[in-house]
């Protein structure tokens, strides 16, 4: 939970340099190495990256748009962000 509320005040945004293409309302994200296809609630997030929104701001876009709880919205968020932060297509 103390993950939670020290992500909630960060800014999280994409790392420049990696390739990104929109598909209808997915993204194909890669470089020369590797290619990772985003859909669904996953592609909802990455599209809310605008360098300026908050985690929790973001997690509140997610729980009106999909009509979840606030707090569940947010673990996923992070969670999400968090594997977007290992794979270098994210920073906070």
């Amino acid at each position: 939970m103390d993950e939670l509320v020290e992500r909630s005040d960060s800014v999280p945004r994409r790392v420049l340099g990696i390739r990104i293409r929109r598909m209808k309302d997915d993204f194909l994200i890669g470089d020369e190495d590797r290619a990772l296809l985003i859909e669904d609630v996953a592609a909802f997030i990455f599209a809310s990256l605008d360098g300026r929104r908050s985690t929790l701001k973001v997690a509140q876009l997610v729980a009106q748009e999909y009509g979840v709880d606030e707090e569940q919205a947010l673990a996923d968020v992070v969670e999400f962000l968090g594997d977007l932060t290992d794979q270098g297509i994210v920073e906070w």
